[in-house]
């Protein structure tokens, strides 16, 4: 299995596919798994060269337990380690939730290392993270139940064995500190962006107003869809993506 090492945390990421290079980032309690679970890599698969990562603390990567291991400007390195380690100098990115905070500080770092940049589920405006907090305090079975309630029970059975599979310490300590308000200026990134929530997402709102701040953001709204059941809609936003990118006409 592919690992490579970042201050010290040992980082897992797994490679497929042809094409143009696009990173893939889960969210909060998941891993690579999830993005073939959900149905992204049977989706994008065939158009791209899929980079998928297990942020620390998360998967088969390292699980640190000191908060200050989990500070954005390391997640961000961790993807800049990959992608340097595999030499390429610009990628596609897209994450979801977690994943999309570190998209965000990847824009907000390195925007010249973007070709495209589609995250889901996420603003750069600041979230307290006490639910978070609140909901591992108790262990990872205690979680499960709470993400399985929140998305009404329409999640794989799988994704909760996933999820209880997680180290409660790592977790706890991913979510210690609060995510700040990112600046960008974000009206000065230039490529090409897509957004995408679930309408019964209560952070809907704060993407619509991220999508203004975008030049020419393009944004998908999941129909009938939570925080977490919108990430195992892949068929509503894959063929906008490939629009975006114009890979649906075989170039980028």
């Amino acid at each position: 299995m592919p690992y490579l090492v970042n201050r010290q945390v040992k980082i897992h990421f797994q490679q497929l596919g042809e094409g143009p290079p696009l990173v893939l980032q889960h969210g909060f309690s998941d891993s690579i798994s999830g993005w073939y679970e959900a149905g992204w890599v049977k989706r994008l698969g065939r158009h791209f060269r899929l980079i998928i990562i297990d942020a620390r603390g998360h998967g088969l990567s390292d699980k640190p337990h000191a908060p200050d291991a989990y500070d954005l400007s390391h997640r961000v390195d961790d993807v800049l380690t990959v992608i340097d380690t595999l030499g390429l100098e610009r990628v596609h990115f897209l994450g979801y939730s977690m994943g999309g905070w570190i998209g965000l500080g990847l824009a907000q770092a390195a925007p010249h290392r973007l070709l495209s940049l589609t995250l889901g589920g996420i603003h750069p405006y600041g979230q307290d993270m006490s639910p978070y907090r609140r909901g591992v305090a108790h262990g990872m079975d205690d979680w499960a139940k709470l993400v399985q309630q929140a998305a009404e029970g329409r999640i794989p059975a799988s994704t909760l064995q996933r999820i209880r599979a997680n180290d409660p310490q790592a977790l706890a300590a991913a979510v210690a500190r609060d995510r700040p308000a990112l600046k960008g200026p974000w009206n000065q990134l230039r490529c090409p962006c897509l957004l995408f929530a679930g309408t019964h997402d209560p952070l809907l709102p704060q993407v619509e107003r991220f999508s203004h701040e975008l030049p020419e953001a393009q944004l998908v709204r999941i129909e009938d869809a939570d925080h977490t059941q919108a990430f195992f809609k892949p068929a509503r936003l894959v063929p906008t993506l490939l629009e975006l990118l114009q890979l649906s006409k075989g170039h980028v």
